[in-house]
């Protein structure tokens, strides 16, 4: 390494970290960027085994309305072949699941399914009704609804029971990997408007999959004088009177830089690699207070033959809209999961994804409590019994090549460390819930000078990996906005 001072450090190769390492690198600063891995992408590196491309947890890459990885990959000058936009026929299959025990077909944008799910007559003119409403509602009236629930507000909406739990489920729980009696109506609105919109285009997924994305995004920083470290672990972020300057790795060696940001979780960044007494105490036990969001818990199935014939499918039983309190008692073995939502998807619909055009890997996943020692059989026994149900085929003679468990345990060897009791297994890491959300969201500038957080514990909207992205924006532009490079 020519020189161990670097303009920017950045702790953390995950959708975040990447983006602002590669827009700081493209800025003409001199930047590091570290990761435990073997290459970008975080809890979304890419795998490549038996001629696949997948990644730890499925995904899609949305909201897409607009693209902020094609803002990204057009600002740093790096293009990755978006195989999902050659497959225009793909779709989003929600299968609904109602009273009388039968699973049928549900698309909101054709009114012929509806009856089947039996919203007709008052009840459809009750659905399209509210569907309006939530997709013409203006930011000044969202706003009113930051501290209410989207259960509460949809469940004070007239509406027919399969359209309220498809609009909720979607749009809570399975949008933020949280609990709908937690995540804001302000937040199920503005997903909804985004996901809904006519203008919304079709999800992307890149050649070489989503950390295939960010390693090539990546690419920049080297290019522009700086250096990537893979396999490497930050021990600390050190500090001299109040400000960040520099990190040690664990095994002794320092480098500096006047800002160092960290894509390695909010948590982790305050209590483990600054400590939490080089904070104001106030700041500090707020961080420790702030609630995790759920997990996923399922399988990945390996084929020999093609099963799906689209990217995502969605099971939504009529009673699947499940508390933080139900996911509490299924961690401590007094619930069992018994009408949970599932998402299934496959990304080797694509082109070049599968091994050789036939076979493909198939998630299966429901969500569970980010306590990662909890006993993981109940959910995988009901996973595996609706997909039974579901998709037969799959377990035919012969079909299944291997499997492979989505465990809680595995997202922290990839994602962010474990650094409280109960945490650790979370999909994203701190909960969009009432109360750290929208204005109460912690901002990604820390109380310690030079030192920022990216990623989905701070400021930033939409989904995942896509509000993750958008940290990584918001970041760069408080960075260029402040007089600290």
């Amino acid at each position: 390494m020519s020189s161990k001072r670097f303009d920017a450090i950045v702790i953390g190769a995950g959708p975040g970290g990447s983006t602002i390492a590669a827009l700081l690198a493209n800025s003409g600063k001199r930047v590091l960027l570290v990761d435990k891995n073997s290459s970008a992408g975080g809890k979304m590196m890419s795998i490549y085994r038996d001629g696949h491309t997948y990644e730890m947890f499925p995904l899609n890459l949305v909201p897409n309305a607009p693209s902020l990885f094609e803002k990204l990959s057009a600002t740093v000058g790096k293009s990755v072949r978006n195989v999902a936009a050659e497959v225009p026929a793909d779709k989003t299959n929600i299968l609904y699941g109602g009273r009388d025990g039968k699973v049928r077909p549900l698309d909101v944008s054709d009114f012929s399914t509806f009856k089947a799910v039996g919203i007709k007559g008052i009840g459809a003119i009750q659905a399209g009704l509210v569907m309006r409403k939530l997709s013409k509602m203006k930011e000044k009236d969202w706003k009113k609804l930051e501290h209410i629930s989207a259960l509460e507000y949809m469940n004070s909406l007239k509406m027919p029971e399969a359209m309220r739990v498809f609009v909720t489920a979607s749009f809570g729980e399975g949008a933020f990997e949280m609990t709908s009696d937690k995540v804001p109506a302000s937040h199920l609105v503005r997903i909804f408007q985004l996901l809904m919109s006519k203008d919304h285009p079709q999800p992307r997924y890149y050649e070489g999959g989503v950390g295939g994305f960010f390693t090539k995004m990546v690419e920049v920083v080297p290019e522009h004088g700086g250096e990537i470290l893979w396999n490497t672990r930050v021990k600390s972020i050190d500090t001299e009177d109040g400000k960040a300057v520099g990190v040690t790795f664990e095994n002794g060696e320092s480098f500096v830089a006047p800002l160092i940001i960290s894509n390695a979780g909010l948590r982790q960044t305050v209590f483990r690699y600054v400590g939490a007494d080089k904070f104001p105490k106030e700041y500090a036990e707020r961080i420790r207070g702030l609630q995790s969001n759920l997990a996923d818990v399922g399988y990945r199935f390996f084929t020999t033959q093609k099963v799906l014939e689209h990217s995502t499918y969605v099971y939504f039983p009529y009673n699947c809209l499940e508390t933080w309190h139900d996911f509490e008692l299924m961690r401590d073995g007094k619930k069992k999961p018994t009408s949970n939502y599932i998402y299934i998807g496959s990304k080797s619909v694509f082109p070049t994804i599968s091994a050789n055009g036939k076979k493909q890997v198939i998630y299966a996943v429901m969500s569970s409590h980010p306590e990662p020692e909890q006993d993981l059989s109940p959910y995988l026994e009901y996973v595996e019994g609706k997909m039974k149900m579901l998709f037969p085929k799959l377990f035919e003679e012969g079909v299944i090549e291997r499997r492979e468990v989505m465990g809680l345990k595995e997202v922290s060897t990839f994602g962010v460390d474990k650094v409280f009791d109960g945490q650790g297994g979370e999909s994203y890491g701190i909960a969009n819930s009432i109360g750290q959300s929208d204005g109460d969201r912690p901002t990604c500038n820390l109380p310690i000078g030079g030192l920022y957080c990216v990623g989905n514990d701070v400021e930033g909207f939409g989904v995942g990996t896509h509000r993750a992205v958008e940290s990584g924006f918001k970041v760069f532009e408080k960075i260029t906005g402040s007089k600290i490079l």
